[in-house]
């Protein structure tokens, strides 16, 4: 069972770090002290929603209004590593899904167009790496 927390640092850290009767534990193997994982959540979780915020930054109330989120979004373009295609972009379409069928966005899709790095190939017409023969690839 969870404690309830009732104090928030906002220092960024798990809020559960700072209850030591959750921290402190005794192994279940050997019995020995032990110390429980606060820091559970992926990072790429706490960056996947941000665009939203910056809609409309200085809201003391609430994450976002939707009515900002209504007029600056989805982006228009976004772009990113590999690494954002298996974890970030699956994490901001989930929250984008979420705030839609909480009533907090009206789109499906957080990006309109999206383009990782990676998806060019050599036969694609629109990539840049097509124009300089050096570097296409053989197989």
């Amino acid at each position: 069972m969870l404690p309830r927390i009732t104090e928030f640092s906002g220092r960024g850290d798990s809020p559960l770090a700072s209850v030591p009767e959750f921290v402190n534990t005794t192994c279940p193997t050997c019995r020995g002290a032990a110390r429980r994982e606060t820091d559970t959540m992926d990072t790429f979780v706490d960056s996947s929603w941000y665009f939203y915020r910056f809609c409309d930054a200085r809201n003391p109330r609430q994450a976002f209004d939707p009515a900002a989120v209504k007029y600056w979004a989805p982006v228009d373009f976004y772009s990113g590593g590999v690494e954002h295609a298996i974890l970030h972009l699956i994490y901001s379409r989930f929250f984008a899904r979420v705030f839609r069928d909480l009533g907090m966005v009206s789109h499906d899709e957080p990006f309109s167009r999206l383009l990782t790095q990676g998806m060019c190939s050599r036969t694609a017409p629109s990539c840049p790496s097509r124009r300089a023969t050096s570097s296409i690839p053989t197989r």
